[in-house]
């Protein structure tokens, strides 16, 4: 008991099929995954080899065939799990952004969906945008070049400081420089405030900073 206490996420046996029973592919089978509160999971793989399927059911978008999956002690999906949420920060592969905000009233978005402060908002907002290298926050998404928008939304799920962080590639177009920045936040976050962290690469060289793989 203790253990499943200790745990962020646990996955169970899952199963993730895509077409109908005649024509059916399967991108999960039977995958078992259980990370430990405080660690950095890495996920490595090529890209279709599920992980961005097995994140996103993570974080309740999609449901299982079969298994469970068991996040910060619910289950997606539930009510009341509030996954992804104040909690859980998630950078999905695929910006989902508003086009029409600013960069900053992208972030103060999410900032009062999580009921945070102003006060807060606007401090975690500085950070990041210099953090994260980012243009003039009063300046639109649609403006963005691709890689500055994957910032931007990297931006809005550290915002919040969550226990746990689910990233899908967050630095894919980066350059190392930033990358090494990114990294270095990571490992320093989950070290000091035992935030959980699961994120998929297709580089072996970032793998090697995660805790387990």
């Amino acid at each position: 008991m203790s253990e499943s206490k200790d745990l962020a996420v646990s996955v169970t046996n899952a199963w993730k099929n895509y077409g109908h029973w005649y024509k059916s592919i399967t991108v999960l089978h039977d995958i078992n995954l259980h990370v430990p509160t405080g660690i950095i999971y890495g996920l490595l793989g090529p890209s279709g080899c599920g992980k961005t399927t097995l994140l996103r059911c993570i974080v309740g978008r999609l449901e299982l065939n079969r298994g469970e999956i068991i996040v910060l002690g619910k289950r997606p999906g539930s009510r009341g799990h509030g996954v992804p949420g104040r909690s859980v920060g998630f950078m999905p592969q695929e910006t989902a952004l508003y086009k029409n905000f600013s960069i900053s009233e992208m972030l103060h978005h999410f900032g009062r969906l999580h009921n945070m402060s102003h006060k807060d908002i606007l401090s975690r907002e500085e950070f990041l945008v210099s953090f994260l290298d980012l243009p003039s926050k009063s300046k639109n998404v649609s403006q963005l070049s691709g890689g500055q928008q994957r910032r931007v939304s990297l931006a809005c799920a550290l915002l919040q400081q969550p226990q746990l962080l689910i990233l899908d590639e967050p630095t894919v177009g980066v350059d190392p420089l930033l990358r090494e920045k990114i990294w270095s936040h990571l490992i320093n976050i989950s070290k000091t405030s035992k935030t959980t962290i699961i994120i998929t690469t297709h580089y072996i060289e970032e793998a090697r900073k995660a805790d387990r793989v």
